[in-house]
């Protein structure tokens, strides 16, 4: 009798012991699906970011090697973000355009600060090319080169005479040549041609030909 209680209560133990195995072997395959998806996703939008971050860097100064590792997190974060927006917005047409032109945006306004002036000007070119989606079309106008009026007026001759007071300041070129600033903001100018020009507080511009 003894000898059979003990077969008995051995078999539970292996019976036991395969149904905790089987257990603990499904878990672990659950837990590995579950993750598994979300590690192919970051690295789908990781890989998405370099290629584009490359491509930037490429068109805007190639010369910087450092600049993809730059960009790479702006256009991760608004890999992200569109994925997001996917997932949120299945059935609102509105709510996906304002949404991806919201990501769009904050894109070009982090490379924007990312990078100098002249290059942005560059990228704001061909943000077309880089965007999917709408995005507001960016105005880079901080980077006009644009002469200053002396440099327009005196046309490279250089200054001849310098005069500055309290109420005013007067300019004269070696071309002939005049600048006149008063202290109310108004400005007279005559140009080598002997054309005269006229704005006063208000901004009001008169101009006055010459005789040649």
């Amino acid at each position: 009798m003894n000898t059979k209680l003990l077969g008995l209560l051995a078999a539970a133990a292996l019976a036991t012991a395969s149904c905790s195995e089987d257990k603990k072997t499904e878990t672990t395959v659950t837990t590995d699906a579950a993750t598994q998806p979300m590690a192919v996703d970051t690295l789908a939008y990781r890989t998405s970011a370099d290629e584009l971050a490359a491509r930037v860097a490429t068109d805007i100064n190639p010369a910087d090697t450092a600049l993809p590792t730059k960009l790479r997190p702006i256009y991760y974060s608004r890999g992200r973000a569109m994925r997001d927006i996917e997932a949120r917005y299945t059935a609102d047409t509105a709510g996906v355009y304002a949404a991806t032109k919201a990501a769009n945006d904050q894109a070009s306004e982090a490379v924007k600060a990312a990078v100098p002036a002249p290059q942005y000007v560059t990228y704001t070119t061909k943000q077309s090319d880089y965007y999917a989606g709408p995005y507001t079309r960016a105005v880079a106008n901080a980077t006009e080169t644009k002469p200053s009026l002396g440099a327009r007026v005196g046309q490279g001759s250089g200054i001849k005479k310098l005069e500055n007071s309290e109420d005013e300041g007067k300019v004269k070129y070696q071309n002939g040549a005049k600048i006149k600033r008063s202290d109310d903001g108004s400005l007279k100018i005559k140009r080598a041609d002997g054309t005269k020009i006229k704005i006063d507080e208000d901004g009001k511009r008169t101009v006055k030909k010459g005789l040649l």
